[in-house]
């Protein structure tokens, strides 16, 4: 378990399936640091996005707790947002979208719609419905969307899936300047190469419970886990 100044607490929690009677999330003991790019990792069906529906709020466990630690003076800073997998978006033009979530936000960082679209090269889609955006787009926009919320915390669920080379390095390249400039990002990929490129450390996830939780460094080269070698092999996961 990595030694962390823990940001977000996580203790002896459980999500059950009434349906299939079994445990969707047992996690007993996990923690997330306040100056990293934290990476989850596991096959289909482990549970990583119910985790990250179950940090932001949008669904409750049946047991446990989740604790942020976080303090802001500023009142309008939102503590947590999040990219979801697959983005919707309001009925309105790129441009539109990106003002709405701006003028919800009262301290605005001095940021304009037009900077947000430049940062996120959306200028030339400004005027198209978000909903006929390619998925490139869409997936830059909905980046910027969660990012304008000035969240303290951002989780990504597969930010770069299927997405385009050029995608995949404007999405990255933002997520390390958000990380600099003192977010904390929690990440969900499949992508190793992209858990290589930008976690610091890695939890993994199978079946609802975490294996393994290290740095990075340790997690690629050093890791005892079968389960794990497997999946960084690219081998079924049994």
């Amino acid at each position: 378990m990595v030694e962390m100044n823990d940001l977000i607490k996580i203790k002896n929690l459980f999500l059950i399936s009434n349906k299939e009677n079994r445990n969707l999330i047992d996690i007993s003991d996990l923690q997330f640091d306040n100056n990293s790019i934290s990476v989850i990792m596991g096959p289909n069906g482990a549970g990583k996005t119910l985790l990250l529906n179950l940090i932001q709020g949008l669904i409750l466990s049946n047991t446990g707790d989740i604790e942020i630690n976080y303090n802001s003076k500023n009142k309008d800073e939102r503590k947590i947002s999040i990219m979801m997998q697959k983005p919707s978006f309001l009925r309105r033009t790129t441009q539109q979208n990106i003002k709405f979530i701006l003028e919800l936000n009262r301290d605005k960082r001095n940021m304009s719609c037009l900077d947000v679209m430049e940062r996120f090269d959306l200028i030339s889609q400004k005027n198209i419905l978000a909903n006929k955006l390619s998925g490139g787009e869409r997936q830059r926009l909905s980046l910027a969307l969660a990012i304008s919320t000035n969240s303290k915390i951002l989780l990504l669920d597969e930010p770069t899936a299927n997405a385009d080379p050029y995608t995949t390095f404007k999405i990255e390249q933002i997520i390390k300047e958000e990380a600099v400039g003192g977010k904390k990002i929690i990440l969900v990929t499949h992508n190793i190469p992209q858990a290589k490129r930008l976690g610091q450390d890695i939890v993994f996830i199978h079946e609802g419970k975490v294996l393994e939780h290290q740095k990075a460094s340790k997690f690629f080269s050093h890791s005892k886990n079968k389960k794990i070698n497997q999946f960084l092999k690219g081998e079924i996961i049994l």
